[in-house]
């Protein structure tokens, strides 16, 4: 499988974030509505969770799916054992029951998994092999899930390495690249980390737009929470996209937007 995206198909970078993932959800809701669709998605944590879930459904029925998922998610399904404090055997039933294909070189839209190699604290990029074993490695947080060992290494949260992948998907070949942060820190350590992407076209460097993330002071577990963030991530991207105008995307399907809209923010009352 090719890494580069498709020409002329921007990036879609996903960083972690743990529950505040639901915010990915309605920002992707925005992009697809605005016509943007991704040749590449690289996501790291709850970032490739979503990411892989957008590849099994990548229209606006199917994030208004996604978000449903989100919505319907309580803590106590996650309940873990002496050792961690989380069970992954629950999220990957959770996985294997929405994703629509079984091996990341399969993914629909190219699929780059980030993790981190235990030990080392070196970046892995996984784009082949069982997806699920690579989302569970990815968002393995270190004393809450246990690690994954893929070809004889042992993997772990792909945030402890990289929060925010945007230096792997340049890496990749990404030229153009819409981050979908979930924290305003994340966006503050981008900028301090400055010098890896050209921010404005120019000079053959990559094209980074960094969609700014809401404020919120929800905490980490509460997953009930997943509504309010999803509207959130929605409101954030629209009004921030309101003013782009998006060279060679198509204009949204406003009717069919609407009615799924609808759903996406009204999630929680089919929870």
């Amino acid at each position: 499988m090719a890494t580069a995206n498709a020409p002329g198909s921007p990036a879609f970078v996903l960083s972690g974030g743990g529950n505040l993932g639901a915010i990915q959800v309605g920002m992707m809701y925005a992009l697809v509505e605005k016509g943007l669709r991704p040749g590449m998605i690289v996501g790291t944590s709850v970032g490739a969770i979503n990411g892989a879930f957008f590849a099994s459904r990548p229209d606006l029925p199917g994030i208004a799916e996604i978000a449903r998922l989100w919505s319907s998610l309580r803590r106590k399904e996650f309940r873990g054992r002496p050792r961690h404090l989380f069970d992954s055997s629950s999220i990957r039933r959770i996985l294997e029951s929405f994703l629509t294909f079984n091996r990341l070189e399969d993914a629909p839209i190219p699929l780059m998994v980030v993790a981190t190699a235990l030990g080392t604290g070196e970046a892995v990029i996984l784009n082949s092999g069982d997806v699920t074993n690579a989302l569970l490695a990815s968002s393995a947080v270190p004393r809450l899930l246990p690690p994954v060992e893929i070809d004889g290494r042992l993997l772990v949260d792909g945030a402890v390495a990289a929060d925010v992948p945007l230096q792997q998907a340049v890496a990749l070949g990404a030229r153009e690249i819409y981050v979908l942060p979930t924290a305003p820190a994340q966006v503050a350590a981008l900028v301090r980390q400055g010098a890896a992407c050209e921010t404005s076209e120019g000079a053959g460097g990559t094209i980074v737009h960094v969609i700014p993330p809401p404020e919120t002071h929800i905490p980490l577990a509460r997953l009930d929470q997943s509504p309010v963030l999803l509207r959130l991530g929605y409101d954030q991207a629209r009004t921030w996209l309101e003013g782009k105008a998006i060279p060679g995307a198509p204009g949204p399907d406003v009717e069919r937007g609407d009615r799924e809209r609808g759903d996406l923010i009204d999630s929680d009352q089919s929870s």
